[in-house]
């Protein structure tokens, strides 16, 4: 895999939220994803990734817009991303645009399989105060396939802060083999850390929950 780091955003009327991530970081590359709407929003999309992409040209990097019907929207976003990934790691930016291009956006990553899902990072920044949101895809796709009881001991986890197994067991009413064993399982998935017999939150999940 490429050390390309590859910037794909869901994109709007609003530039300045691409344009700040874009001075921030170093990318090889720009895409946006537009949604086709009125002829009128188009032109004001026109207008901004016009000006966008001067800025690009100017720090060197490509910048492409690729316009998205509604219809079949997640196909084609799961395509671009197919496409770019083979150049380098991802990055999927998703503050600005259309809701549905960003809940689409978000569909079609978790299409993408195990290995791929590594090389993905979505980001989300505060609309009008100082936030970030970034997420491992693995690790997001990690979370959706826990079961009831692993939810259920993960986030006993969360609320204590860091728990021993006896605890755990305890506290959930499931055996203690069973916890034993789900928390193996969810070390192995980067999801808990083990520390001196105490089970927590990896870091990175716990800065998400």
């Amino acid at each position: 895999m490429s050390n390309n780091r590859i910037l794909i955003a869901s994109f709007g009327f609003d530039l300045d939220f691409v344009l700040r991530r874009i001075a921030r970081k170093n990318y090889s590359s720009v895409v946006l994803l537009s949604l086709k709407t009125n002829d009128s929003g188009e032109r004001r999309v026109d207008k901004a990734f016009s000006t966008l992409k001067s800025f690009c040209l100017s720090a060197g990097v490509d910048c492409e817009l690729e316009r998205l019907s509604s219809k079949g929207l997640i196909r084609s976003v799961y395509s671009i991303m197919k496409e770019k990934m083979k150049n380098g790691k991802i990055e999927l930016f998703l503050t600005g645009g259309p809701r549905i291009l960003v809940v689409s956006t978000i569909f079609a990553s978790l299409m993408l399989n195990e290995i791929e899902s590594e090389d993905v990072t979505i980001a989300v920044e505060g609309e009008g105060f100082e936030e970030n949101w970034e997420a491992n895809l693995k690790s997001l796709k990690a979370l959706l396939d826990l079961d009831e009881k692993d939810r259920e001991i993960l986030m006993l986890i969360a609320v204590l802060g860091r728990a021993r197994l006896s605890q755990l067991a305890q506290s959930s009413r499931i055996p203690k083999t069973t916890v034993f064993r789900k928390l193996n399982e969810m070390s192995n998935n980067g999801l808990v850390c083990k520390s001196e017999g105490y089970y927590q939150l990896c870091p990175e999940l716990d800065r998400l929950i």
